[in-house]
């Protein structure tokens, strides 16, 4: 046992981040997963620096599985007047579900003002304080926290509560199989980024389009019965209520086959009407997950597959 511990220090943000708009705005974007850890959302950013009236919003981001519309505001110093009005402005601009405020220092005032919002609010938009940290022990790297200071009451189980999905044997096995296949994602260079795993049956992943994600899917359920949805994995890109983009992409489909090497499922949205007009253009193979000695080879084809799906889709989505 050792008594040998470091000193944790707390350092200043700005030694990181020079300016908010050229700096920490850009590095928040592209790594959202620290907010999403704060809020227990899932979050795709859509937009940086988008024009509102005279001013300009930092970030607008969706809930990937929600839809819910987050807008973020961002500032090295600390809290002020001049931010929180901003943050009301722009969430009433694009008509936000979600409205976060990231600061290094939360006066007391400020906060009051969003937990009072949160508890008045008629529409029922969530608001967050989030402090920005940075922290070192010793020589140690850098260490970044977003601590949220004032969110809204009940949130994580609000944000939690889904009726279909108690945490049964399958959730628990979904769970290990997301986060083995989450930490793989981390281990390697790759344009997939590893997202928080929960016990769904899916697993989602940016494309860089708002509506649009590469997602992987495992078995629904234990019971599998050949030839069907139950003992197939998947990976594919999916495309929320645009018709018209998979009706483009779908112009494609000899060109984009042949550069894959391989057959796509094309679902068009009129198969699809239960889940809000989806469409989906899918890899699929045999697969069963409560077969745990399959697990690396499964994640493999899912990595190799998704990061084929990326390579192939991206620049096509971006360009429609």
């Amino acid at each position: 046992m050792t008594n040998n511990f470091g000193e944790l220090e707390s350092r200043d943000v700005r030694g990181y981040w020079e300016n908010e708009e050229r700096d920490f705005t850009p590095w928040l974007a592209d790594n959202i997963g620290h907010l999403e850890n704060a809020l227990n959302l899932e979050l795709e950013v859509e937009e940086t620096e988008r024009d509102i009236g005279r001013y300009f919003l930092d970030i607008l981001a969706q809930e990937v599985d929600g839809g819910r519309t987050v807008v973020i505001e961002n500032q090295l110093n600390d809290s002020d007047h001049d931010h929180l009005g901003k943050l009301l402005a722009y969430a009433s601009g694009v008509d936000a579900d979600v409205a976060v405020w990231i600061s290094p220092e939360f006066h007391d005032e400020h906060t009051d003002a969003v937990g009072w919002l949160n508890e008045n609010s008629k529409r029922g938009i969530d608001l967050f304080a989030i402090r920005l940290e940075v922290w070192k022990i010793d020589d140690s790297n850098p260490a970044i926290r977003l601590n949220p200071v004032e969110k809204p009451s009940e949130w994580k189980d609000r944000v939690d509560l889904d009726p279909d999905e108690e945490l049964s044997e399958l959730g628990e096995r979904r769970l290990e199989y997301w986060t083995e296949f989450r930490d793989k994602i981390k281990d390697r260079e790759t344009v997939l980024r590893p997202r928080k795993p929960k016990p769904n049956y899916w697993y989602n992943n940016p494309i860089g389009k708002a509506g649009c994600n590469i997602t992987f899917h495992v078995n629904k359920s234990f019971s599998v019965e050949s030839n069907s949805d139950k003992d197939k994995l998947k990976c594919q890109i999916l495309i929320r209520d645009d018709a018209e983009l998979f009706e483009l992409l779908s112009e494609q489909e000899e060109e984009i086959e042949e550069e894959l090497g391989e057959p796509l499922n094309w679902i068009h949205p009129d198969e699809t009407r239960g889940e809000g007009d989806r469409s989906y253009i899918a890899l699929e193979r045999e697969g069963d997950i409560s077969n745990r000695d399959k697990w690396d080879e499964y994640q493999d084809w899912m990595l190799e597959k998704g990061e084929l799906l990326h390579e192939t889709f991206h620049d096509r989505i971006q360009q429609l």
